[in-house]
């Protein structure tokens, strides 16, 4: 009789523990799901695959990938129109997530051109966007220039494109000269419950003024 007694009891501290870890469990779904907020978020690094459209060089895309090799977002830098005078020329920046499926919405998006060398340095004039998009930080100075987008919120969920006036300012103009673009992206998995996921991508381009002041882009140096 004490045994069935010890026996019953067990099982229904059993019961208790098992009922008390199922209510909290569905407490954390809730409280995600209630706030729209992951309960923990993992980090992770997106690797780079650069993609060259056409011969002449005048646009150049790269593609922002997971571990497993998926197409989270891209990326794409082109020239309106040829220019042989170290610019100013028509430019323009498209950037977004990848689709079909959408596995990322962008928070932000950051683009730094910076100089090879102190003797000529890049010069933008930004266009005011129709789609109501505007960045947070335009900044020209020791040589960079940077175009930044923080907090993108619905903007992030699609594809953007905005213009800007290029060119390279430059003391001697009889040789070849070299600005750096950094694309620097950040951004999260949509819709997450209990875990989500963060991600952040860096790619490099090339920009070149040839001696003649034809302008190029590239993803290595000359």
């Amino acid at each position: 009789m004490v045994k069935a007694r010890n026996l019953k009891l067990k099982n229904q501290v059993r019961l208790v523990v098992v009922l008390t870890v199922c209510l909290a469990i569905l407490l954390l779904v809730g409280l995600s799901i209630a706030l729209q907020q992951p309960l923990y978020v993992s980090q992770s690094s997106l690797s780079t695959t650069y993609n060259t459209p056409f011969a002449n060089k005048d646009w150049k895309g790269v593609y922002f990938n997971d571990s497993q090799g998926k197409n989270l977002a891209v990326f794409y830098f082109s020239f309106r129109s040829l220019n042989l005078s170290l610019g100013p020329v028509l430019t323009t920046l498209s950037f977004g997530p990848a689709f079909s499926p959408q596995f990322v919405d962008l928070d932000s998006a950051k683009f730094t051109l910076a100089a090879a060398s102190p003797l000529w340095w890049p010069d933008i004039g930004y266009r005011v966007p129709t789609n109501g998009l505007n960045p947070a930080q335009i900044l020209e100075t020791n040589g960079k220039a940077i175009i930044s987008f923080q907090n993108l919120g619905f903007y992030g969920t699609g594809t953007e494109t905005f213009d800007f006036w290029f060119g390279i300012d430059a003391v001697a103009s009889n040789t070849s000269h070299s600005v750096s673009l950094t694309v620097d992206v950040t951004g999260h998995s949509p819709n997450p419950v209990l875990i989500g996921h963060s991600y952040s991508g860096e790619a490099t381009f090339q920009i070149i003024a040839q001696p003649n002041g034809l302008l190029t882009v590239s993803d290595t140096a000359y």
